[in-house]
Protein backbone atom coordinates (compact mmCIF):
# COMPACT_ATOMS: atom_id res chain seq x y z
CA UNK A 1 0.00 0.00 0.00
CA UNK A 2 1.37 3.16 -1.09
CA UNK A 3 1.01 6.47 0.67
CA UNK A 4 -2.17 7.62 -0.28
CA UNK A 5 -3.62 3.78 0.74
CA UNK A 6 -3.60 2.59 -3.07
CA UNK A 7 -2.71 -1.23 -2.24
CA UNK A 8 0.06 -2.39 -4.39
CA UNK A 9 -2.19 -4.43 -6.76
CA UNK A 10 -4.71 -1.55 -8.00
CA UNK A 11 -1.39 1.10 -8.41
CA UNK A 12 0.83 -1.67 -10.57
CA UNK A 13 -3.00 -2.24 -12.80
CA UNK A 14 -3.02 1.64 -12.69
CA UNK A 15 0.30 2.51 -13.69
CA UNK A 16 -0.29 -0.18 -16.83
CA UNK A 17 -3.43 1.51 -17.62
CA UNK A 18 -2.42 5.02 -17.87
CA UNK A 19 0.12 5.67 -19.49
CA UNK A 20 -0.51 9.06 -20.44
CA UNK A 21 -2.35 11.81 -18.61
CA UNK A 22 -5.99 10.67 -18.53
CA UNK A 23 -6.80 14.61 -18.70
CA UNK A 24 -4.33 16.17 -21.29
CA UNK A 25 -2.73 12.87 -23.13
CA UNK A 26 0.99 14.20 -22.52
CA UNK A 27 3.18 10.94 -22.18
CA UNK A 28 4.27 10.94 -18.69
CA UNK A 29 7.63 10.19 -16.56
CA UNK A 30 8.01 8.20 -13.56
CA UNK A 31 10.99 9.76 -12.27
CA UNK A 32 11.99 13.54 -12.63
CA UNK A 33 14.99 14.25 -15.01
CA UNK A 34 18.25 16.01 -14.11
CA UNK A 35 17.15 18.82 -16.86
CA UNK A 36 13.41 18.07 -17.61
CA UNK A 37 10.29 19.48 -16.67
CA UNK A 38 8.38 18.89 -14.08
CA UNK A 39 4.82 19.18 -15.67
CA UNK A 40 5.30 15.81 -17.52
CA UNK A 41 5.89 13.65 -14.00
CA UNK A 42 2.80 11.20 -13.28
CA UNK A 43 1.08 11.95 -10.03
CA UNK A 44 -2.01 9.86 -8.86
CA UNK A 45 -5.27 11.42 -8.85
CA UNK A 46 -9.04 10.59 -7.08
CA UNK A 47 -11.07 11.86 -10.26
CA UNK A 48 -13.78 12.22 -7.12
CA UNK A 49 -11.47 14.49 -4.54
CA UNK A 50 -12.00 11.49 -2.24
CA UNK A 51 -9.33 9.80 -0.42
CA UNK A 52 -11.19 7.27 1.07
CA UNK A 53 -12.63 5.97 -2.69
CA UNK A 54 -9.93 3.82 -3.49
CA UNK A 55 -11.26 1.99 -6.59
CA UNK A 56 -9.97 1.60 -10.22
CA UNK A 57 -12.89 4.20 -11.15
CA UNK A 58 -11.64 6.89 -8.49
CA UNK A 59 -7.93 6.09 -9.03
CA UNK A 60 -6.27 7.55 -12.17
CA UNK A 61 -2.22 8.93 -13.06
CA UNK A 62 -2.09 12.27 -14.54
CA UNK A 63 0.57 14.86 -15.01
CA UNK A 64 1.55 17.07 -12.63
CA UNK A 65 0.39 20.44 -14.50
CA UNK A 66 -3.04 18.63 -14.59
CA UNK A 67 -3.38 17.50 -10.98
CA UNK A 68 -2.07 20.92 -9.83
CA UNK A 69 -4.42 22.58 -11.85
CA UNK A 70 -7.49 20.68 -10.81
CA UNK A 71 -6.77 21.02 -7.40
CA UNK A 72 -9.38 20.24 -4.99
CA UNK A 73 -11.69 21.37 -7.73
CA UNK A 74 -14.62 18.79 -8.93
CA UNK A 75 -13.94 17.15 -12.21
CA UNK A 76 -17.30 19.04 -13.87
CA UNK A 77 -16.25 22.52 -12.65
CA UNK A 78 -12.26 22.06 -13.70
CA UNK A 79 -13.71 20.94 -17.03
CA UNK A 80 -15.35 23.79 -17.44
CA UNK A 81 -12.95 26.67 -15.98
CA UNK A 82 -10.32 28.24 -18.41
Amino acid sequence: MNRWRIPARLEEEVKERDKTCVYCGVRMIERMPPRGFRKAMATWEHIINDASIVSRENIARCCVACNSSKGTKKLPDWIQSS
